[in-house]
């Protein structure tokens, strides 16, 4: 359920938010007029991450770990990692202030780290580990979704450079905790119960 709510979130987040820049809209790409190649790369291969990650999650949460899980798998760590280095370079280009950059390159490095230690998991033979360590990676590709939301929330409460900043931290620091929070919490609890 928590998956399928994520999917539809994707979906109406790539409709709104992504599809202006996939489509080049000038206006959607004002802001980034001396980085327009950056943000273009980094929204293909997100918008990847985000539409492979949830059919990977599924698949390995039914057991079905075939080539197809593999391959698919491959082209989501590639996608993170070219996603990932356009970010750095738009976090530290970035027009909105040292928080803002920041936050997105915290944002970045969380993203690396997670799928980066899932892909050695899974290489190591450590299956509950490489999917816990995907999980938190796709939570991390999910967060500019988050960000939209709740930057759109708190956006007429603060000025700009404000706003942005905190939901530049916000967007992948809450809910890495919040999903640790289920994680650890389960494991915590299995052990109290048996």
């Amino acid at each position: 359920m928590i998956l399928g709510c994520a999917v539809l979130l994707a979906v109406a987040f790539l409709g709104k938010a992504t599809l202006p820049y996939l489509l080049q809209d000038p206006s959607a790409l004002a802001r980034y007029a001396s980085r327009r190649l950056w943000i273009l790369v980094h929204v293909v291969a997100a918008t990847v991450a985000l539409l492979t990650g949830p059919v990977q999650l599924w698949l390995g949460a039914r057991g079905r770990t075939t080539r197809g899980h593999r391959r698919l798998g491959r082209v989501y760590v590639a996608s993170v990692g070219v996603a990932a280095a356009a970010a750095f370079y738009l976090s530290t280009h970035t027009e909105l202030g040292w928080v803002t950059g920041a936050g997105l390159t915290g944002l970045g490095i969380a993203w690396v780290v997670t799928t980066t230690l899932g892909v050695v998991a899974i290489g190591r033979g450590l299956v509950d580990q490489h999917r816990e360590w995907m999980i938190r990676s796709y939570v991390v590709t999910f967060a500019f979704v988050i960000f939209r939301a709740f930057d759109t929330m708190i956006a007429s409460r603060m000025p700009l450079l404000d706003h942005i900043g905190i939901s530049a931290w916000f967007c992948w620091s809450v809910p890495l905790l919040l999903n640790e929070v289920v994680l650890q919490g389960r494991k915590i609890l299995r052990v109290n119960l048996d």
